[in-house]
């Protein structure tokens, strides 16, 4: 039986979790699933973990290759894949018990683009919490494509993690839709709304699938840095310019409500803007005061909220109380 689900797992230096991740999987499938190891250049003993699952499990096959960056491996884990469905899996998380059954079972009776998946962070003491992303399945099966935006983009948080979604391969390989390679950050944001955009078909299932670690030490989401800021600059900039026209008007109904997860994001990078350095601040503040206007975009309360306040307070001090605010929370 050929598989009609596919995991693709980037994997780098993560040996102390590496096991859990897979067996997540394995412990669910079987020929109707594939899973895809592509070891980007590993120095601990990942590689070898890898080795070890592909010889002795049928469905898992393990690529190494020169290091090149988690978007690079998920690009070749996307040519080598043959399912009919896609998931991204980081190789430091892991998968929900019970829900690739309830995913094969949807897979039979589904041509959608799209599914949104249930996500939750995991944390260092084996609590867990939602990540507050879910998607109401009805507000998006069987919805237009514009009622499906305007639901997203009223939502409080911009679902833009690659691992909770899954993807059908030929939307993905007809569209030309890979991770974006110059991005160590934001590159599941860039993604995610390039596929957000030429989808037609979505859906969602109410399921438990992906539990997010929290806090690792050497995860290149666990700190605020400059390069964490520039890549979310990147995201910002590059959409804030293609998707409305010289007079900053959206191109269609549509390309409006994308700009909505881009003042989603622009709200992100002011509180990111409060961690960096004095210096890291100098080089940062004209972009955050040029593009301020990307709030004028925002469709959540806390969005809106926030561009009240910057217009009121200024960047600096908005970026000092999200700082407040988030340590708070």
């Amino acid at each position: 039986m050929s598989p009609v689900l596919s995991f693709i797992i980037p994997v780098y230096n993560v040996e102390p979790y590496l096991k859990e991740c897979v067996n997540s999987i394995l412990e669910q499938c079987g020929t109707d699933c594939e899973v895809l190891l592509i070891d980007d250049g590993s120095t601990d003993g990942s590689g070898m973990i890898c080795d070890g699952f592909s010889e002795n499990n049928t469905n898992v096959r393990t690529l190494h290759q020169k290091n090149r960056g988690h978007s690079a491996a998920r690009n070749v884990g996307l040519e080598m894949a043959i399912g009919k469905y896609i998931a991204f899996i980081d190789s430091d998380d892991y998968i929900g018990q019970g829900c690739v059954k309830d995913i094969l079972n949807w897979i039979k009776t589904t041509d959608a683009d799209i599914c949104f998946m249930e996500g939750y962070k995991l944390f260092p003491d084996g609590t867990t919490e939602s990540l507050g992303d879910k998607i109401d399945r009805k507000q998006v099966l069987g919805k237009s494509k514009e009622e499906v935006f305007r639901h997203l983009a009223t939502r409080p948080k911009y679902p833009g993690s690659a691992c909770t979604k899954l993807f059908r391969r030929e939307f993905l390989t007809e569209k030309e839709l890979r991770f974006p390679t110059n991005l160590t950050h934001a590159e599941d944001l860039t993604f995610c709304l390039n596929c957000f955009l030429k989808a037609e078909k979505f859906d969602a299932l109410p399921c438990p699938f992906y539990y997010y670690r929290q806090n690792r030490k050497g995860s290149m989401t666990s700190n605020v840095n400059s390069s964490s800021f520039d890549g979310l600059r990147t995201f910002v900039s590059n959409f804030a310019e293609n998707l409305v026209d010289e007079q900053r008007k959206p191109h269609t109904k549509i390309t409006g409500d994308a700009m909505a997860f881009v003042a989603y994001e622009y709200s992100i990078l002011l509180w990111e803007y409060s961690r960096l350095n004095a210096t890291e601040k100098d080089n940062a503040k004209a972009f955050l005061k040029d593009y301020k206007w990307v709030l004028s975009y925002g469709a959540s309360k806390k969005t809106k909220l926030i561009q009240k306040v910057v217009r009121i307070l200024g960047v600096d001090l908005t970026a000092k109380l999200l700082d407040v605010y988030m340590r708070n929370r």
